[in-house]
């Protein structure tokens, strides 16, 4: 049952992930074309293309982030406050599927923000940068009354931050053992 409100909740999303792509491939092409303008005056580019992509990407994902998390929803329609952590768990099956929605919902956060923002490449920028977008989404949604303000949601958002700093990092060091292995000569298989 867990899962079947997993997959319908996770539907919602995807419908504004179009208008995302739109909005990210627009910020590819003017960087590609601002690098192109640099390079001609300057003979060096100004941002890598791993990192527009990345860019690109997490355009897209903040949009489909804050469309579903706050703009989606209309101002005054939930207004409670919980401070006691771990009560959205011991709730009905739906509450438990926030629980873990919140989790996956900040993991491609904390894959992609390490790779637009270098402060983030560190696990001492990227964590509080994510529990401080956190905090400050459920403060706005306190505030306009978008969401339910609880600390069940910054601590898993957190935790789903971790999870995708982890993804980050283990993809950062299989990058570098490969390029060691190719220095050597070495084959796995």
């Amino acid at each position: 049952m867990l899962y079947k409100i997993l997959a319908k909740d996770i539907i919602e999303p995807l419908l504004y992930l179009p208008k995302g792509l739109i909005f990210g491939v627009i910020l590819i092409v003017a960087l590609i074309l601002i690098n192109g303008l640099w390079y001609q005056f300057r003979r060096c580019i100004l941002i890598t293309p791993i990192k527009i992509i990345c860019l690109g990407l997490f355009v897209t994902y903040m949009y489909t982030l804050l469309q579903q998390t706050y703009f989606s929803r209309p101002p005054g329609s939930r207004n409670t406050v919980s401070l006691i952590l771990g009560e959205t768990w011991q709730g009905s099956v739906q509450s438990k599927a926030y629980v873990i929605e919140n989790i996956l919902m900040m993991i491609p956060f904390g894959v992609l923000l390490p790779n637009v923002l270098k402060p983030a490449e560190s696990i001492f920028g990227c964590i509080p940068l994510g529990f401080f977008f956190s905090v400050s989404l459920e403060y706005a949604q306190f505030l306009s009354q978008r969401g339910h303000m609880q600390v069940d949601d910054v601590v898993m958002n957190v935790i789903g931050t971790i999870i995708g700093y982890l993804f980050f990092v283990s993809i950062k060091l299989l990058r570098r053992l490969n390029k060691y292995l190719k220095e050597k000569k070495c084959f796995l298989l």
